[in-house]
């Protein structure tokens, strides 16, 4: 990724994602963010909750906010809203999601971290965590991650980015070792490309995101190069820098502007050591107002500061009293001049809202009037508590015809005993009025969600495409949403072969949203080529006429050349005496896979599997599976994946039906049953230590209502 800000730098950019979504870590130039994440998942989850995260992310940073909202704004609510679902669930479905989001936009940076996931910055040979410093390491959710507190906590770290700095996100917490390995690595690195192939180097169950901040200058010299990772790591994705960068509204942005260069600089030296300027042709006399000196043609000179004669001056040693934070260590930016004003604003604020707490505990003190919403409120402890969410958030509330000072998601509300009416109002997308009873010491929750209807389909209705509503999987075309959250919603079109194309759509109450998603050109078919090898004392010898079945049909003997459309296919071969070996491969459109049966005295077994005759929308059942004695191992975890015929696959993990059970069990996902062609397709797969897989082969199971 290559972007040019305001400020004469550039910013560069390598990702490491260990899952397709790219929802662990994720870097998107056009709207100038970077994200990682992690988090736990729950039965109720049926996609990682971090794609969820993503995805309303991408959302809010797509365009600039109607309302002249900055992306730091966005993006803070972006976040607060999601806490706010996940904290509307049930508690045994609630889950957490630690969670680091920085910004770059006009030249400024900003890190919002939710959670323990951490940012390091490199800078002049020193390694230093931005932010407080870690806590001690806990069994439950990281403290202040999303989901995991009633309040959301979020802490904004202002990023000053100089020339050659370098940025690590991590979606978890380095340990001693693994940050003395960065700092080595990125003590040796050279220029840019070095820099993000060290700073993303790590085991693949973890995502990373590095930035290197380089000079417009010196950049300008890399633009015909492109990025790309070292050949052992081929999880490591590079963006491609874009020719020219604009702004909101589509101009070009200015460029940078140049300062003169002084032909000696200053240079920061590490702890124990002094500044110490060589000769120049011309030198400059100021009090040492902070680390660097400017020269006076810059604008940001000071105003004292008079040129010399031309005369070589020495400039004394100046002692560095201020130690570089250590690898290990929390570091604090300097704060800006707006952070001043903001202090003392939040000063003022703080003030008014003392008086406005003593005018609420004391009536009448200031000869006011008792207000309406006083009359259904107690004092703390005497009357009930209330807790409002709503989906989505951010609505006003009325208690009996009086405004609630705070929108939703509300909490810790003292009420009265006694039925209140509470009304809900989200603006234009439409209201709710419900009914509540209180009892004395009691504490309710009410949860309200204002809903709308989307119709999707295909704009070829022989084709299908898979439907994700805001990175979730919802279905396939022809489908119905009648339990859309009103709001904007982004909705992506789909399949195995097909480019993606995306949608952004708004769901009012009341009204039914049709869109139509383009299925684009057919594409084109992939070849299979299948060939069986017998394990003999001398090695592998090819083996022929073993036979070939194809997602579960006979398509002839090795060996074999077969054609299939692109997607999940299954390939069997069967030879006698022999367990059969089956493999499940993804073909591309217009892509070759090569498969070979090896039969050998070791020879695993395969996970069998008998479909039922149907399967049921109304009264769905669990489908069961079983592992072979021979393979049997507690490691084992065992998925089963579903699909629409012609669709994408989606992943469920199976339960063990007890512990002293070699069987496992899973309801199929209902998006996958609920399709228009009335069949679903099924695979299980089986992960055991050290990578080791078996497959079933893919069934065609009729679906009744």
């Amino acid at each position: 990724m290559g972007a040019v800000v305001v400020k004469p730098i550039r910013i560069e950019g390598l990702v490491r994602n260990p899952d397709q979504e790219g929802a662990l870590a994720h870097l998107d130039a056009e709207r100038g963010f970077a994200f990682v994440a992690r988090g736990a998942m729950t039965f109720a989850d049926v996609i990682d909750p971090t794609i969820w995260v993503k995805e309303k992310l991408s959302l809010a940073l797509l365009a600039r906010s109607e309302s002249g909202e900055t992306p730091l704004r966005r993006a803070i609510a972006t976040l607060r809203a999601v806490h706010g679902e996940l904290m509307a669930r049930p508690e045994r479905e609630r889950t957490w999601i630690s969670t680091l989001v920085l910004l770059f936009t006009e030249g400024e940076g900003m890190a919002l971290i939710a959670g323990d996931c951490p940012c390091y910055r490199f800078r002049e040979g020193a390694l230093s965590r931005l932010g407080r410093a870690p806590g001690h390491e806990s069994p439950g959710p990281p403290p202040g991650s999303l989901g995991s507190e009633t309040q959301v906590k979020l802490e904004l770290v202002p990023v000053l980015a100089q020339s050659d700095d370098c940025y690590v996100l991590s979606t978890h917490p380095l340990r001693e070792g693994e940050l003395s390995v960065l700092a080595r690595d990125l003590s040796a690195a050279r220029d840019a490309g070095s820099f993000l192939n060290a700073a993303v180097q790590g085991s693949s169950d973890k995502g990373r995101v590095a930035i290197f901040v380089a000079s417009a200058e010196r950049s300008d010299e890399r633009d015909a190069r492109r990025i790309v990772p070292d050949a052992p790591a081929p999880s490591l994705s590079a963006y491609p820098r874009g020719e020219e960068t604009t702004g909101s509204a589509g101009e070009p942005v200015d460029a940078p502007l140049e300062i003169e260069p002084i032909e000696r600089s200053l240079e920061v030296e590490p702890v124990g050591r002094s500044l110490e300027a060589e000769p120049a042709e011309r030198s400059f006399e100021a009090e040492p107002i902070g680390p660097s000196i400017d020269t006076p043609e810059s604008p940001k000179a000071p105003a004292h500061l008079e040129p010399l004669p031309d005369t070589a001056t020495r400039i004394p040693r100046l002692d560095v009293g201020l130690p570089r934070p250590g690898a290990h260590e929390s570091f604090i930016e300097r704060r800006p001049w707006y952070e001043w004003g903001a202090i003392w604003g939040g000063g003022a604020l703080a003030i008014i809202a003392v008086a406005l707490l003593i005018r609420a505990i004391v009536p009448g003190i200031l000869g006011a009037p008792k207000a309406k919403i006083q009359e259904a409120a107690m004092p703390f402890g005497t009357g009930g508590r209330l807790d409002l969410y709503t989906d989505p958030p951010g609505a006003s509330v009325r208690i009996d015809g009086a405004a609630l000072e705070t929108r939703t998601p509300a909490t810790d509300v003292s009420i009265a005993p006694g039925i209140h009416t509470i009304e809900m109002d989200w603006g234009a997308y439409g209201g709710l009025r419900d009914t509540v009873e209180v009892t004395q010491g009691a504490r309710l929750a009410l949860h309200s969600r204002l809903l709308g209807s989307v119709s999707l389909r295909s704009s070829d209705p022989a084709r299908l495409l898979d439907i994700y509503l805001d990175g979730a999987y919802a279905g396939s075309t022809p489908l119905v949403l009648d339990s859309v959250v009103v709001g904007k919603h982004l909705v992506r079109f789909g399949g195995p072969g097909l480019n993606t194309t995306a949608q952004e759509v708004e769901v009012l109450q009341g009204a039914r949203v049709e869109l139509v998603g383009s299925a684009g050109p057919a594409p084109d078919a992939g070849r299979v080529t299948i060939r069986s090898a017998l394990l003999s004392d001398t090695g592998f010898e090819a083996g022929r006429g073993d036979p070939v079945w194809v997602d579960g049909e006979m398509r002839g003997v090795t060996p074999l050349t077969v054609e299939v459309k692109p997607g999940t296919h299954s390939v069997r071969v069967v030879r006698r005496q022999f367990p059969p070996q089956i493999s499940v491969l993804d073909v591309k459109a217009g892509g070759e896979q090569f498969v070979t049966g090896e039969f050998g005295a070791n020879s695993e077994e395969p996970l069998r599997f008998t479909p039922p005759a149907s399967v049921s929308r109304s009264n769905p059942l669990p489908v069961t599976i079983s592992l072979p004695e021979a393979e049997w191992d507690r490691s084992m975890a065992i998925w089963v994946y579903a699909a629409p015929p012609d669709g994408s696959y989606q992943p469920r993990r199976m339960t063990r039906i007890d512990e002293a059970s070699k069987s496992f069990a899973a309801l199929l996902p209902p998006e996958v049953v609920r399709n228009a062609t009335r069949q679903v397709k099924v695979y299980f797969k089986a992960v055991g230590a050290a990578g080791r897989e078996l497959y079933s082969e893919i069934f065609t199971i009729p679906v009744k209502d």
